[in-house]
């Protein structure tokens, strides 16, 4: 389990009390930070509260740049405000992984985000990894390798 800060820490452990399930306090695996701006950062938790995002994705290059394990089903993880205030806590149920350029229609459906289509989650994200790639030993996006992770919200 990664390092909490102490409002992460709290967060976590009044769900464990609330939780009806036989939740390991330790379980936590992961927790996120803000993505990108002020703005996208609020935007994408109002999409978790709204029940419109039921999936994630991230380059399988950038976590393998880092060293960091790729997500699995059965990881819990925290969701971040962009003051960095816990909001919402969320567990892994399943992840895929495609290619950029192969990126089924209902992963862009699922992440909740613009119009739904592949266009615009190609554009969006590809707009964010752009300043990464070289750093990521990536040289053409759409050979890329996208992991996209199906959860669960448990906890607000």
């Amino acid at each position: 389990m990664n390092k909490l800060k102490e409002n992460e820490r709290i967060f976590w452990d009044r769900y464990v009390a609330s939780s009806s399930l036989k939740v390991d306090p330790t379980e936590l695996t992961v927790s996120s930070g803000p993505c990108g701006t002020f703005d996208i950062t609020n935007s994408l938790i109002e999409l978790y509260l709204a029940g419109k995002k039921s999936a994630a994705s991230g380059l399988v290059e950038d976590y393998q740049s880092t060293g960091d394990p790729l997500p699995k089903a059965g990881d819990y993880w925290i969701v971040l405000d962009s003051r960095e205030n816990p909001k919402i806590i969320l567990k892994t149920i399943s992840t895929e992984i495609n290619k950029f350029k192969d990126l089924p229609l209902r992963i862009a459906i699922a992440e909740g985000e613009g119009d739904l289509s592949i266009d615009y989650w190609k554009k969006v994200h590809a707009d964010l990894y752009k300043p990464f790639l070289k750093k990521w030993g990536v040289t053409h996006l759409d050979e890329a390798h996208i992991v996209t992770e199906h959860f669960e919200m448990l906890f607000t």
